[in-house]
């Protein structure tokens, strides 16, 4: 029986299992993991309505709010399609849709006893019928609306009254945590019009400064974003990591500057016990290809500290850009954050690094004489890692990434 799972972006981490065990009972799954909007977009998905055998509504507070999510459900309703509602995330019984409110499966919390209702309550459904004859109306797109937004801002003659609007609806509709994601889109694409007004551009230029934002894929709490694109690092559950790997089990282990993991459990940042488990003690040949072992009794001294320097929170932005700089790949970006001496001495080990790794922020200290950060280094290729503790320089008052060549040779 094919099923479809009509599901909240926020709600996805859940899908994914919801979505193995209906595969284990023998199932194929479909569910829309692109949320790209458009009309192609909502044909793909009406059409998998209604080629469905079953629609599984995965219930949760954004999903009884989503207009997609109740237009997919009224249209299966209406092609007689079965339907069986899950609860994937606590929500009240009075927010969910009427046709909803019989029996629910609860899986908020999977156990084996869930797994075991839902397979009942699903194998409950009855059979469904071929769709014949005169289809019922299809529903609209259910953000047109923002075709609309889309037009204006591709309009030859906004004036700079109408700009100042636009930028004022569209900063009101970030607030709804559905429509988010694809607003943004559209201020992004506000800000590359031409002959924009200066003072809407410099609003314009606040409001997508770099920072944290809502992750717009709805899998992690935040995800940072970098004035031009959406990076890599995200914060989840009060923890921050690169969401190529996923957050570990925590340990009262910390493995040491020349451990290297094996696992694709990665340390998270922000957390002194968070680490992933088993390590080996093993030697660094992917490191030692960008030139570390020769610079292990080469470039040597103190990093440039000169008493207290600037504080801890421009020490943690410095770091924290460093990382999305190495993640992006901008080797331009990542020289902003270079000591002068180490941008002339040890550039081509910055571009190594660029090259071979992936990291993600761990902590930063900068108090005491060796100011440092410290990140997991895992290699692109394979999934091994490493710690490393990278230091910090002041430099004309402010922080700097300095004497590189300390960090990956482990001294």
């Amino acid at each position: 029986m094919h099923v479809f799972i009509s599901y909240a972006r926020r709600d996805q981490s859940s899908i994914t299992q919801l979505r193995a065990d209906f595969e284990r009972f023998g199932h194929p799954v479909w569910f829309d993991q692109e949320h790209n909007g458009g009309q192609d977009w909502w044909d793909q998905v009406l059409r998998r309505v209604r080629d469905c055998q079953a629609l599984v509504f995965a219930l949760s507070p954004d999903s009884v709010r989503s207009a997609a999510c109740v237009a997919e459900l009224r249209y299966a309703i209406a092609l007689r399609r079965p339907i069986l509602a899950v609860r994937v995330r606590p929500v009240d019984n009075d927010v969910i849709p009427v046709e909803l409110r019989g029996a629910v499966v609860e899986y908020a919390d999977r156990t084996p006893e869930s797994v075991i209702a839902l397979l009942k309550a699903f194998n409950a459904l009855p059979v469904a019928k071929p769709v014949s004859g005169r289809l019922p109306a299809p529903p609209d797109i259910p953000t047109a609306y923002l075709n609309a937004y889309l037009a204006r801002i591709d309009a030859d003659d906004l004036s700079d009254l109408e700009q100042d609007e636009l930028l004022q609806q569209l900063t009101e509709r970030l607030g709804d945590a559905q429509e988010r994601p694809a607003v943004w889109d559209l201020l992004v694409r506000l800000r590359g019009r031409p002959g924009l007004n200066p003072l809407v551009a410099a609003r314009m230029e606040r409001l997508l400064a770099p920072g944290w934002q809502p992750d717009p894929r709805g899998r992690f709490d935040l995800r940072h974003w970098d004035g031009q694109s959406w990076t890599t690092l995200v914060r989840h559950g009060g923890r921050e990591f690169n969401d190529r790997n996923s957050p570990p089990r925590t340990s009262a282990h910390l493995p040491t500057v020349l451990e290297e993991s094996s696992t694709d459990e990665l340390p998270v940042a922000g957390g002194k016990h968070a680490v992933a488990a088993p390590r080996t003690r093993k030697s660094l040949p992917w490191l030692v290809g960008v030139g570390v072992l020769a610079l292990a009794g080469g470039v040597t001294g103190g990093v440039l500290w000169a008493g207290a320097g600037p504080d801890q929170e421009s020490a943690n932005q410095v770091a924290r850009n460093f990382v999305d700089a190495v993640n992006t790949r901008d080797e331009a970006a990542l020289q902003r954050f270079v000591c002068d001496r180490d941008g002339v001495e040890n550039a081509h080990l910055y571009r190594g690094f660029l090259e071979t790794a992936n990291v993600t922020l761990e902590s930063v200290e900068v108090t005491g004489t060796d100011p440092r950060f410290t990140v997991l280094a895992a290699r692109t290729a394979g999934n091994s890692s490493v710690k490393l503790r990278i230091p910090l320089a002041e430099e004309n008052g402010e922080w700097r990434v300095c004497d590189i060549s300390r960090a990956l040779s482990g001294r």
